[in-house]
């Protein structure tokens, strides 16, 4: 199972996996995605991200907020 092609997107959701075990891997038609139990909400894990550090930082921040809050992609289509 590879989420992302690049090394350290996949260090930090497989630490993500360990420290929040509510959240679980699910596989969509394009991208993996990070799913809640908890709140039933989901982030998408960008493949190929092109801003390395952007995109740990933003990514660490919505998997903390998803597992923390129960905010996720559904959530912030709503306001």
């Amino acid at each position: 199972m590879i989420v992302s092609t690049n090394p350290d997107v996949r260090k930090l959701v497989s630490q993500a996996m360990i420290d929040y075990p509510w959240l679980k891997l699910v596989r969509g038609k394009k991208h993996w995605r990070v799913h809640s139990e908890r709140s039933q909400d989901f982030i998408p894990i960008p493949f190929t991200p092109s801003d390395t550090r952007r995109v740990i930082k933003n990514l660490w921040a919505q998997i903390r907020r998803l597992a923390e809050l129960g905010l996720g992609l559904i959530a912030g289509k709503r306001r």
